[in-house]
């Protein structure tokens, strides 16, 4: 009721409300909420565990992607002796560099490999996994690629001997097919390192157009060095005529080698001139220039020549030196009478081989003493 003065008495405060009583969780509920938690610990455990085991392969990643965006020299060298310092994942790593990288990066991994094989002692299990990889990289790489491997196959073969000798030799072989004139220049290198042995399939790269290719392969099929000559120096001369002046060298250099004279070779490049008057002209100087003291061989040898009228002068030649010697004719004379596929030729050959044979004394002038 309101007091006398008319004012209302002031509202008496009201009890606040009991709070609602939370509901205690379930027991299904706290099982749940526990697997979970140990289910995130599980994880986190096993994700750390997982890094602390690829650590080295996660550096290895790391480093191949900062050689692969490095900016110069001096970088690309560092990252990848860093590649190739953790271990197997590097090495593999850094041998993908062969294959997929660009040029750059490629040359860096191939000083890397080069590096490290070099300073590894003989046998050293490292350098077979290396040596391994690097092998790996060569069939499904391009031409680049292929070349980096074979510039490395010289220090794979010093480092682990004949374990992988047979698969550079087929790295070799097929390097030396290859279209890359470069590829098939170090091939043609490496053809004749005694664990290769491969200085037979040169023979076809003497044909090459490129003249550092004819070179290479000359110079490996020239050196005789496991004793077993590819070429005879008769086939050799005809080198002495190549359009380039290197491989011209080359085959001078070898024929040196085998101890033939300048006068020898001097005959050798007449004897195979590509033009058939200057090996008639040669069959005159063999006739009457007493320079050469035993002219019947190379005679034989222009019996065989592609052009009838040098096969005929040399068995008329040879009767000719023959009877002003008091010698018998040569055999090879009758080989041409009976046998040569040119009429002319036999019967050229045939006229001078029916000549009366040497009596034994020499004839001797009116008047002499």
């Amino acid at each position: 009721m309101p007091d006398q003065g008319g004012n209302a008495p002031p509202p008496q405060p009201q009890a606040a409300a009991p709070a609602r009583a939370q509901p205690e969780p379930s027991r299904g509920s706290r099982k749940w909420t526990l697997r979970a938690a140990g289910l995130v610990a599980a994880v986190l455990v096993g994700a750390g565990t997982w890094v602390a085991l690829n650590a080295t392969a996660l550096r290895a990643a790391l480093a191949a992607r900062n050689l692969a965006s490095a900016a110069t020299d001096e970088e690309r060298a560092k990252w990848a002796d860093t590649l190739i310092g953790y271990g197997e994942p590097g090495v593999h790593k850094l041998a993908e560099c062969l294959r997929a990288g660009d040029d750059p990066t490629r040359a860096a991994a191939v000083a890397a490999f080069d590096r490290y094989l070099g300073a590894l002692p003989d046998d050293d299990a490292r350098a077979f996994v290396a040596s391994g990889a690097v092998l790996d990289t060569f069939p499904d790489a391009p031409d680049a690629g292929k070349r980096a491997v074979l510039r490395l196959v010289p220090v794979v073969l010093k480092r682990t001997g004949p374990a992988h000798a047979a698969r550079c030799r087929a790295v070799v072989s097929e390097g030396l097919k290859m279209a890359d004139a470069e590829a098939r220049v170090a091939a043609a290198r490496l053809a004749i390192h005694p664990d290769i042995k491969l200085r037979a399939e040169l023979v076809p790269l003497l044909a090459a157009p490129e003249p550092e290719v004819r070179g290479a392969a000359l110079f490996g099929i020239a050196s005789a060095v496991d004793g077993e000559a590819i070429l005879n120096d008769e086939e050799l001369f005809r080198w002495l005529h190549d359009a380039d002046a290197g491989v011209r060298r080359i085959c001078r250099d070898a024929l040196i080698a085998r101890d033939r004279s300048e006068a020898e070779i001097a005959l050798g490049k007449r004897l195979t001139h590509p033009d058939p008057n200057e090996r008639l002209k040669l069959l005159l100087e063999l006739r009457y220039d007493d320079d050469v003291a035993d002219p019947e061989p190379w005679l034989e040898r222009l019996s065989r020549d592609p052009e009838p009228a040098v096969r005929a002068g040399a068995a008329r030649i040879a009767v000719e030196v023959s009877a002003a010697r008091n010698q018998s004719s040569p055999v090879w004379v009758g080989r041409v009478a009976d046998t040569d596929q040119h009429p002319t030729v036999r019967f050229v050959a045939g006229y001078y081989r029916a000549r009366p044979a040497p009596t034994g004394e020499p004839v001797r002038p009116v008047g002499g003493p």
